[in-house]
């Protein structure tokens, strides 16, 4: 974004500058069309954004936002919804055209900046509600002093400072012809090196250590409070779902940040490209079916929003050593 301050519009930007062809000539010589995939990913895209509403105001209900855990899942379901237009609806629509940057340089520099800024700071907050988890169930004392009162709101707050920095370095554009984003335009040969996103490799990478590391103690504590739980199977399947449910979403986020940094840096094979941004799709249309599969409340109050009120589904409620008690239902 910085770069439309200093020159005045995106199409002055010397290393954005696509005055050598017509937008159809870009479209022609460097994109492809891919009406199935593209098809695919909007109606995908359009199904989780669907779904996500009826969550959200479950996760607005005034006994939920309460909690710390929902006031931070709710701000990640807005960060879902946002990318979710940007890496699936607009991407699969620009897929069916064969589009490529030059085609729409304006729209796809702008979203490109935004979606860069939406991801690191979905990855900032991933970060607060794993350490909101661990200290629920680790030092719940702890953790009440941390996200007390207005406390999640500054977290979030600072989530949101963190992501806007990326709107001021290289965007992610979009490419048909590769199904992707990347930091190279395209437009001039040989020059791929010169849009290095140094900042958004950092983030990924930096995101794999800390989350990795943060599961490590996340993975005993719950494993500990399994043994002691012995034969209690509420408990049990409490502690386990919130574990499970926290793994799946990590294991494809870190995957998408990995691949997302090396296939920009190096060449690799075109399915681990298309890989790459089929995860980071799944990193944020993922949580709406695991709430649903694998969240006993979110999934019976989803269920009475449709009028499915017969439907009988077990919660587990498990209350921590302290004298405010916390139900664990909630959790991703």
């Amino acid at each position: 974004m910085n770069n439309i301050f200093k020159y005045g519009s995106i199409e002055n930007i010397p290393m954005y500058n696509c005055s050598a062809r017509t937008p159809a000539q870009w479209s022609y010589e460097s994109g492809e069309s891919h009406p199935i995939i593209g098809s695919l990913q909007i109606v995908y895209g359009v199904i989780v954004n669907l779904l996500y509403l009826p969550i959200s105001k479950i996760m607005l209900e005034k006994e939920n936002y309460k909690l710390s855990s929902f006031k931070i899942m709710f701000h990640l379901a807005v960060t879902d919804v946002l990318v979710i237009f940007i890496n699936s609806i607009l991407t699969g629509i620009l897929a069916i055209q064969g589009a490529v940057y030059c085609t729409y340089p304006n729209l796809i520099y702008i979203t490109g900046s935004i979606a860069m800024c939406l991801w690191c700071s979905s990855c900032f907050t991933s970060l607060i509600l794993v350490i909101n988890r661990l200290l629920i169930l680790w030092k719940p004392s702890v953790e009440m002093q941390m996200f007390e009162g207005n406390k999640t709101p500054a977290l979030l707050c600072c989530s949101v400072i963190y992501g806007s920095y990326f709107l001021f370095t290289t965007p992610h554009v979009y490419n048909s012809k590769h199904l992707a984003w990347f930091y190279d335009p395209m437009i001039f040969p040989g020059r791929a090196k010169e849009y290095d996103n140094i900042y958004h490799g950092v983030n990924n990478f930096s995101i794999v250590a800390i989350t990795c590391a943060l599961y490590i103690p996340f993975y005993k504590i719950v494993r500990g409070n399994l043994k002691i739980s012995g034969s209690n199977s509420r408990f049990h399947n409490a502690k386990l779902q919130i574990y499970l449910q926290s793994v799946l979403i990590c294991v494809a986020s870190q995957a998408a940040a990995i691949i997302y940094v090396v296939m920009n840096f190096v060449q690799v094979p075109p399915i681990v490209v298309v890989s790459g941004h089929l995860l980071w799709e799944l990193v944020h249309g993922a949580p709406v079916f695991i709430y649903i599969s694998f969240n006993d409340m979110i999934r019976k109050r989803f269920l009475e929003i449709f009028g499915c009120k017969n439907v009988v589904t077990p919660q587990f409620v498990v209350s921590p050593p302290v004298v405010v008690q916390h139900d664990y239902t909630f959790m991703i």
